[in-house]
């Protein structure tokens, strides 16, 4: 999602957040032509950059749809809209558009837009709720999809987050409590808790038609979290938007991170960034591969 100051955005006469990235290019010369310091906070994040970039654009990050056809999927996303994405980055960081925004320098993204120090960053849903109690009173935000490239057919996003599982080998008593469990998550009222105290999305349609009929999302500080739900169903799944399935795929977000962070260093190009981390990525592949030749996945 991106997070936008609306105070900034009328300083500069406009009142909605872009749909496309070269109407945010044009946003971020027209703050800093008006004299804002950090027209957007900036830290290499593969789940906005690569996986959510990706999904909205129906671009692959690798073959086999992504991993789901197949142990043998290659990683692509060097070859991708992906990679003249990077290279724009790139560009406007050099131009001071975007201004690196992390823990180790000072403020992250998230803690620097909320300080209202940058008019822009993205991030999850989830921060909504980290947002809205950090923001000072007065302070003007809200939300809005990722941008996607003009030309482009805007695809759905994917949800992320951890998953429960039920495992084999256990007791029928135990299956009986784990059962009650997930009908006690499964409750609109637990949607609710849920979704008001860390700002995630309801996990059901009964869940988010029990907090739209009760106006959750009417009012801040909830208000803006459905763009959620709105962009996770923008469109039918496709084979290249239901996800990734890729071996080890945290070690090969590890090296996308790794190689971005060479990038803005000045060590190497985008472009050689993102083919070393491809290399690298795909050798963590076929190392996944051999370990469960011959084995079939569920």
């Amino acid at each position: 999602m991106m997070y936008w100051n609306v105070d900034a955005y009328k300083s500069i006469g406009r009142d909605e957040a872009p749909k496309t990235w070269e109407e945010y290019e044009q946003v971020l010369r027209e703050l800093k032509e008006a004299g804002n310091a950090c027209p957007a906070g900036y830290a290499p994040s593969s789940w906005v950059d690569l996986e959510q970039f990706s999904m909205v654009h129906g671009e692959p990050i690798a073959t086999k749809n992504n991993g789901y056809d197949g142990l043998d999927a290659e990683i692509v996303f060097n070859t991708t809209l992906h990679a003249k994405h990077m290279k724009d980055i790139k560009r406007w960081i050099d131009e001071g558009l975007l201004l690196i925004k992390t823990r180790e320098t000072g403020l992250s993204t998230r803690d620097a837009f909320a300080a209202g120090e940058c008019a822009h960053y993205f991030g999850s849903i989830a921060s909504h709720q980290a947002v809205t109690e950090q923001v000072g009173e007065g302070f003007l935000w809200d939300v809005a999809m990722l941008p996607v490239y003009e030309g482009t057919e805007r695809k759905n996003s994917v949800v992320g987050g951890a998953s429960l599982w039920t495992l084999s080998g256990k007791t029928d008593e135990q299956y009986r409590g784990a059962a009650e469990y997930f009908q006690f998550l499964a409750k609109p009222e637990s949607a609710e808790f849920w979704s008001t105290v860390t700002g995630y999305i309801p996990v059901t349609d009964e869940g988010f038609d029990y907090l739209v009929k009760k106006g959750f999302y009417d009012e801040r500080p909830y208000k803006g979290r459905e763009k959620a739900i709105e962009s996770l169903t923008y469109s039918p799944v496709t084979p290249l938007t239901r996800g990734i399935r890729l071996g080890n795929f945290v070690q090969i977000r590890a090296e996308w991170t790794s190689q971005m962070q060479a990038v803005l260093s000045g060590q190497k190009t985008p472009q050689e960034a993102l083919d070393d981390a491809a290399k690298r990525s795909n050798t963590i592949l076929r190392k996944f591969e051999r370990t469960y030749n011959g084995k079939t996945l569920p």
